[in-house]
């Protein structure tokens, strides 16, 4: 794939995030050398942090409302920066192992504008299906 610039590559991302109801968070930056200046990967945001985790649920029977979002998704967005050029250059790759548009929501972060209108539109006691509508 191809941007014109960093703005029109951000605009296409923002994009991909509402179209299907995703997150892409910035994964790995790495400095290149003579032919590109810099390697951006995105990832889906179920995809899994990896690690082994250190914690120990002290209750383990108790089970959450919405399961982990993590899921090993496999979607990624890398980009290459050029030294002499704004044009950037990518690949996409759009697999996902996991539902993606409204049955994906759940797992999406809620931008603080968002927040901060909805919790308005409470304490104006807005009926909640009217807010879930807009």
């Amino acid at each position: 794939m191809e941007w014109s610039d960093l703005a029109a590559f951000n605009a296409w991302r923002q994009e991909e995030e509402l179209r299907y109801s995703i997150e892409l968070i910035l994964s790995v930056v790495k400095r290149g050398g003579l032919l590109w200046t810099e390697r951006w990967v995105y990832v889906c945001s179920r995809q899994m942090s990896g690690g082994q985790k250190k914690y120990e649920k002290k209750n383990p029977g108790w089970h959450r409302k919405i399961d982990s979002k993590k899921t090993g998704c496999h979607c990624r967005v890398a980009i290459k920066l050029y030294p002499h050029t704004d044009t950037i250059l990518g690949n996409y790759m759009n697999t996902h192992d996991h539902e993606i548009g409204s049955a994906n929501i759940a797992y999406t972060r809620m931008l603080g504008v968002a927040r901060k209108q909805i919790r308005s539109m409470l304490v104006q006691r807005v009926d909640h299906k009217e807010i879930v509508r807009n």
